[in-house]
């Protein structure tokens, strides 16, 4: 398995109709119509879902596991059980992640989700620190924090991350 898509953090509390609309206010039926166009791109195996959850009494902006916040919005296609979960904006802080990666020999990661300015950001440098050439399909990534995306931006060119629309 060569290459694989991310879907990161494509759960209620972020893109859902419950949502914080003021803070989440990207077109979540646009994001969700455009990440599923991707996700059909790819075989099942392929696909990687990967979720927030908080931990304890921290976890900031983060839905708990098992609450309607932590879930998937119905309309998002979830073709695979690759699901991981992470309590740091890095997905790659969760070791079974990494070493799966590794194992599967992964040379290349599409991201898609939200938000473009933290847990998207954060795991495609974990990726590039593994060893792995990352691409950001902007189309299909909702982003909050524009200003930290943007100074990421040129950072991440510098370390030959791929930028497309699909």
């Amino acid at each position: 398995m060569d290459k694989v898509l991310f879907v990161v953090d494509m759960q209620e509390m972020y893109v859902g109709r419950g949502r914080d609309k003021t803070t989440y206010s990207y077109d979540t039926d646009a994001l969700i119509d455009a990440i599923n166009k991707r996700i059909s791109a790819y075989k099942a195996e392929e696909v990687f879902y990967i979720v927030s959850y908080k931990k304890g009494l921290l976890g900031g902006g983060m839905p708990k596991e098992g609450t309607p916040a932590a879930s998937f919005p119905a309309k998002l296609k979830v073709v695979s059980k690759n699901i991981y979960s992470k309590s740091k904006p890095d997905a790659f802080s969760n070791v079974a992640l990494e070493d799966f990666m590794r194992a599967r020999n992964v040379k290349e990661i599409e991201f898609v989700g939200v938000d473009g300015g933290i847990s998207v950001i954060n795991t495609a440098i974990g990726a590039i620190e593994c060893g792995m050439k990352v691409v950001f399909n902007e189309e299909c990534i909702g982003t909050v924090f524009k200003d930290k995306a943007n100074k990421c931006r040129e950072k991440l060119k510098k370390n030959k991350v791929t930028y497309i629309h699909s």
